[in-house]
């Protein structure tokens, strides 16, 4: 869950201290759907027997380089949910790392697992006028989560005194379908929901574009944009798995069974870099 005070430059995202190291396999045993899953894996021929993934974050609590780097590299910033995270990968297992790495530059990824498309929206504006005038990035990339995610905030406290916290619920959850607000503007009535598919993907691309930084779209069957403005002229990518047998896909997922695994993000940088390239010829 991420917080925000009147002092952050972005949100900060509440987990384990600075350095600590988290793995995996201490979040996902306990998952009943990745244990019923783990039964169908021959563990002689898996890839992850015998690893645990490490769960490292920096000063605000993502996994990715310190913000403090920002004043002296360039950077490829991304934004997204769990599969811009990397659950379930190791770190440089991640399309983010797999593509900075590619481009000799620092990844800031600010993915945040479960989070929303309004998350991104307020990271967007607090990372600009926190860090623009500092170093803008050489290139920005969103991963657009699904779009019936919402994305709420409750006053309370942390260690640091009073902030403010943000939650994204997703429509498996209990509280979404019991909630008074969801059900008016998102089940009976998808007004809010078309609302964000409008004007978010034109907010976050404006933001950069006026800037003069290349931004990339992209979404993994997640984001479908059913309300689409007629004044968008870019488009979000929908970057599919490649299809595997019955027998064979969970060998392609991520640690955790669930999310894309590294052949996946293998595919997403390649996709990016050549669409950079492109971009680079082009100007």
């Amino acid at each position: 869950m991420p917080k925000i005070q009147k002092s952050d430059k972005i949100l900060r995202v509440i987990g384990p201290p600075v350095g600590t190291i988290k793995y995996d396999m201490d979040i996902h045993d306990g998952n009943l759907t990745y244990q019923s899953l783990l039964k169908n894996i021959n563990l002689d021929k898996w890839y992850y027997t015998n690893k645990k993934i490490p769960y490292i974050h920096n000063e605000y609590g993502y996994r990715s380089d310190n913000l403090s780097l920002i004043n002296n590299n360039d950077y490829l910033l991304s934004f997204g949910c769990s599969h811009t995270y990397g659950q379930g990968l190791f770190y440089e297992d991640t399309y983010s790392y797999k593509i900075s790495k590619s481009l000799n530059l620092k990844n800031i990824n600010l993915g945040i697992p479960a989070s929303g498309v309004r998350i991104q929206q307020y990271n967007t504006t607090l990372f600009v006028n926190s860090f623009a005038k500092i170093r803008l990035p050489k290139y920005v990339i969103y991963q657009y989560p699904n779009d019936y995610r919402v994305t709420l905030s409750t006053e309370g406290d942390s260690e640091r005194g009073s902030a403010l916290e943000v939650t994204t619920i997703g429509a498996a959850d209990d509280a979404y379908i019991n909630s008074e607000y969801t059900q008016k503007y998102y089940l009976k009535n998808q007004g809010e929901k078309y609302l964000q598919d409008l004007v978010a993907p034109l907010q976050l691309n404006n933001i950069w574009k006026a800037l003069g930084v290349p931004v990339y779209h992209i979404t993994f069957n997640d984001f479908p944009q059913e309300y689409k403005s007629d004044l968008q002229d870019f488009k979000i990518l929908n970057i599919r798995e490649s299809t595997y047998s019955q027998e064979e896909y969970l060998y392609y997922k991520a640690r955790d069974l669930s999310h894309n695994g590294i052949q996946y993000n293998d595919k997403v940088k390649e996709i990016i870099l050549n669409k950079i390239k492109n971009g680079q010829r082009k100007q």
